[in-house]
């Protein structure tokens, strides 16, 4: 009876422990995935998906068209990491990717479909209208950011508080544009980004507040989604 009870014993006890082992392991680990988005965050998470797409595929074309001008340019790299990151949200709360097989210009969601087509119209005008259609766009998307952050959970703010940080750099960088404080290519080429190269010449003077908003828009805006 003695030797029932102590195998018995034994065999709860490393039970017990390989629970627990499992356990710390998870813990250590982190939970993969997240408990699938209630509707309003769901909905939330769609719409940022589909505006940082849209923003994307929106400064490409008009960089194209435009003969790659700066900040255009360099911030539709930028958008494309955010783009990322929403991904990585969707999949962490199982949500539907609204952008699946869809070609660049096309959106699942109608309001922004009639936004990309009125600010690509818009800013295929010109230069200066492409760098108003910047200014439009991030003014838009940081009102956007702030309502959903308002709602949503720990993980999910942390992203979108990076993408607002970014998205207010950009708002900067466009203004600066429409203001006329580009410097020449000739300094860009040089390997100052948007700074104090040989080639910003005139433009050092116009530089402060431009030249800074420019360098920061054109930096990778840091995703920390985890």
């Amino acid at each position: 009876m003695r030797t029932t009870t102590k195998v018995i014993t034994t065999a709860a006890a490393t039970t017990t422990l390989a629970i627990g082992i499992a356990l710390g392991a998870q813990a250590a680990l982190g939970s993969p995935t997240s408990a699938p988005a209630d509707t309003e965050l769901a909905s939330a998470l769609i719409q940022m998906r589909e505006e940082e797409r849209m923003a994307r595929d929106l400064y490409a074309a008009l960089a194209e068209l435009h003969d790659q001008a700066r900040p255009m340019s360099v911030i539709t790299k930028s958008e494309q990491k955010h783009f990322d990151s929403m991904g990585t949200l969707l999949e962490r709360y199982d949500v539907a990717d609204p952008s699946a097989a869809l070609a660049p210009g096309t959106y699942a969601l109608p309001e922004i479909q009639a936004l990309y087509d009125s600010w690509y119209a818009q800013g295929s005008v010109s230069l200066d209208a492409a760098y108003q259609v910047g200014i439009e766009l991030e003014t838009r998307d940081i009102a956007d950011l702030e309502t959903a952050i308002a709602l949503a959970p720990t993980d999910v703010e942390r992203v979108l508080n990076n993408l607002l940080r970014a998205s207010e750099q950009h708002l900067s960088a466009y203004q600066s544009a429409a203001a006329g404080n580009l410097p020449a290519q000739s300094g860009v080429d040089q390997g100052q980004g948007m700074g104090s190269g040989a080639g910003a010449g005139a433009g050092a003077g116009a530089g402060g507040h431009g030249q800074h908003a420019h360098e920061s828009a054109e930096q990778d805006c840091p995703m920390h989604d985890n």
